[in-house]
């Protein structure tokens, strides 16, 4: 293969700072850092090779900072269903399963049994992905058995409840579920959303490992749901980041399998920046958010129905809007055949290693102070989260950040509807919806 780079003349950093300083026509270059005052991180929107501190491996090797696929940059299309009439949801279902869906969520709304007969006719489990948001352990037995070998990953809320349960697994079902998303979703930053997943799932690695599972079987059995923000940048980087650092907690307990060390992440599109008063600002929202996150290599994508928790929604047109969202980014834009479309970027390359540093700092201090289901550590996290939740509704007010639809450029057609209750966050906080706040 023709080697490109021989071709063009390289330049100096030196070279490349001059013709920045001329662009910028008088600016001072300092312009172009961009400091993140709730991150609490300096992003520089400049970078040359000279400047490159750390070279990660290439894709679908370890520790799978840029990926773990090495032929494609694949991901499912994950389409939220709430579980009430077997049958109604069972055309809704089968609708979506025709307009592109290939991974189903499933969201109990009652503790009792379902019948998934009924719920699931015509529907072929073994070749898509499933996710099943359980309310009861019997639930999640009934379901199991229903779907057979099947790709599962449960949700459930208490994952203790999970593992004294002894629920046989099988290959393809992932039982313990860290809903990291929750911290997003409460105003949390990057690094406390991941140094709070990588707390947890690491504590269900170790409570495996000491029932006598091997490393590999207790790695496989535990997936991860981030939440997605606006900074596009900033969420690229935490799905990149996020795979280092699980790799390097996986790898401590000398799994036997490489592949052990790959994070299974689902990414989730949350209602922090949401606005039900204009609510077509969040179809480009929600475009951005996903494409960030499939730049990011995750393996399943579910992008939220935008109106979700409003007293009105219409979920037959907002789902299928979240559903075409991800086939527009995979089947125009053509994301999913590109490997790590992000890579060769320095300036990416720094921010993802910052956010790992920052994260991993603030996991030690976790693990120092007795672990994440410790009850002084849990409210100190959430005391940290409450305190950049307020950083963001002040810059919302003062206008510091800016949102289309929320602190500017106000709809001009009323909009007659209200939000629901949204569920709390990671250890009882309230969720943060920026369009509440004002």
């Amino acid at each position: 293969m023709t080697d490109l780079f021989s071709s063009f003349q390289t330049s100096s950093k030196e070279e490349w700072i001059a013709i920045l300083k001329k662009e910028l026509k008088g600016e001072s270059i300092d312009t172009l850092n961009k400091f993140n005052r709730v991150e609490e991180i300096t992003f520089p929107s400049y970078f040359h090779r000279e400047d490159q501190q750390v070279r990660f491996s290439d894709p679908g090797q370890v520790p799978y900072t840029r990926g773990i696929e090495a032929e494609n940059n694949g991901w499912t299309i994950a389409t939220t269903f709430r579980i009430g009439n077997e049958k109604e949801s069972n055309r809704e279902i089968l609708a979506a399963l025709m307009s592109g869906t290939d991974h189903l969520i499933l969201e109990a709304t009652g503790s009792g049994e379902i019948d998934f007969e009924t719920l699931l006719h015509k529907v072929e489990l073994s070749f898509i992905h499933t996710t099943f948001h359980a309310k009861s352990v019997v639930q999640i037995r009934q379901f199991l058995a229903f779907a057979k070998d099947a790709p599962v990953l449960i949700d459930y809320p208490d994952n203790e409840a999970l593992l004294q349960e002894g629920i046989p697994v099988k290959s393809g079902v992932k039982l313990f579920h860290i809903n990291a998303s929750s911290v997003q979703q409460a105003g949390g930053t990057t690094w406390q959303e991941l140094a709070i997943a990588l707390g947890e799932g690491h504590e269900f690695l170790v409570k495996q490992l000491d029932q006598g599972t091997d490393c590999d079987t207790a790695a496989a059995n535990i997936h991860f749901t981030f939440g997605i923000g606006s900074k596009y940048f900033f969420e690229l980087a935490k799905m990149r980041a996020f795979r280092s650092c699980w790799a390097q907690i996986v790898s401590a307990y000398g799994p036997k399998q490489s592949t052990s060390l790959a994070a299974t992440i689902t990414a989730r599109t949350t209602f922090v920046n949401t606005s039900i008063k204009d609510p077509y600002t969040n179809l480009l929202r929600q475009t951005t958010e996903a494409m960030s996150a499939v730049l990011g290599g995750i393996q399943h994508l579910n992008i939220q129905p935008y109106d979700w928790y409003s007293q009105k929604p219409n979920t037959v047109f907002t789902r299928r809007m979240a559903t075409n969202i991800s086939l527009l980014l995979k089947e125009e834009a053509y994301l999913y055949i590109v490997i790590d479309p992000a890579g060769g970027s320095y300036a990416l390359d720094s921010l993802t290693e910052t956010i790992a540093e920052r994260a991993w700092s603030s996991f030690q201090w976790i693990e120092r102070n007795g672990g994440i289901s410790n009850a002084e550590v849990r409210k100190a996290l959430s005391l940290e989260i409450s305190e950049k939740a307020a950083m963001r509704v002040h810059e919302l007010k003062d206008k510091t950040e800016k949102r289309i639809g929320i602190n500017i450029f106000p709809n001009p057609e009323k909009i007659d509807c209200e939000w629901t209750a949204v569920p709390s966050c990671w250890n009882g906080l309230d969720p943060l919806i920026l369009e509440q706040t004002l």
